[in-house]
C-alpha cells in the first residue's frame, strides 16, 4: 500500500513540475510568437493589397471573418483584406487571406494556413515559383513573393458575390484541380465566407 502511495506521489510530482515548466515556457514565448505572427500577417497583407498601401489597420470582424483596412499615404481607405476560414480541408482547418477593392472585387487570394496533402492538395493552396535549372544557372531565377497559382488566381478580378466549382473558370465559377477537389472546395468555402461577410458590410 505504501509503495502504491509513494508511486502515486512521485508521478503526481513529475506531472506538477512538468506542467509548471510548460506553463512557464509558454508564458515566456507568447510575446515573441505573437510578434512573429504579426510580422507574417503584415507581409501577407502586402501581397493581396494595392502597392500604394501605406498602412493597414484591423477593422471590426463580421461573422467570424477578420477585416483589415488598407490606407494610402493620405489616410484614404483604398482597399481591405479579410481572413476566411474553412473546416472542409482534407487535413482540417484552412485559412485564406483575400484582398478586396472598395467595390468588393477580389484583388488576390492566398492560403495562409493549411494541412493539405503535399503534391496533391497543395496544388490548390500553395504559391510556389517554378524555377528551371537553366534559369538558376543563367542567373535569371528571381524570388517571387506572390508566384502564380491557376486555381487561386481564378478568383482575382471577379465580384466578391460568392463562387462555385464548375468545369471552367467563367462568371462566378472556378475550375477545380484534378486530384485536389477536396482542397479546392475548402479554399472556395473560405473565400465564400469572406464574400458573405463583405456583402454584410456592404448592406449596412
Amino acid at each position: 500500500m505504501k509503495e502504491i502511495l509513494r508511486l502515486t506521489l512521485s508521478i503526481g510530482l513529475v506531472c506538477l513540475v512538468g506542467g509548471a515548466a510548460l506553463a512557464y515556457v509558454n508564458a515566456k514565448t507568447e510575446a515573441p510568437r505573437q510578434a512573429a505572427a504579426d510580422r507574417t500577417l503584415a507581409d501577407s497583407l502586402k501581397l493581396v493589397l494595392p502597392p500604394e498601401t501605406a498602412s493597414t489597420a484591423q477593422a471590426p470582424s463580421v461573422d467570424g471573418v477578420d477585416f483589415y483596412d488598407a490606407k494610402d499615404s493620405t489616410g484614404q481607405t483604398i482597399a481591405r483584406a479579410a481572413v476566411g476560414t474553412s473546416r472542409l480541408g482534407f487535413g482540417g482547418e484552412l485559412k485564406v487571406l483575400v484582398g478586396l477593392t472598395p467595390d468588393n472585387r477580389v484583388l488576390g487570394v492566398m492560403v495562409t494556413e493549411h494541412s493539405e496533402t503535399p503534391g496533391l492538395g497543395t496544388k490548390a493552396t500553395d504559391r510556389k515559383a517554378q524555377k528551371s535549372l537553366w534559369d538558376v544557372l543563367a542567373g535569371k531565377a528571381t524570388d517571387d513573393a506572390f508566384p502564380p497559382n491557376a486555381y487561386l488566381d481564378a478568383f482575382a478580378g471577379r465580384p466578391a458575390t460568392g463562387f462555385s466549382l464548375g468545369g471552367d473558370s467563367q462568371g462566378q465559377t472556378v475550375q477545380a484541380i484534378s486530384g485536389a477537389t477536396i482542397s479546392c472546395k475548402a479554399v472556395l468555402d473560405a473565400v465564400n465566407a469572406v464574400c458573405c461577410a463583405a456583402h454584410t458590410i456592404e448592406g449596412r
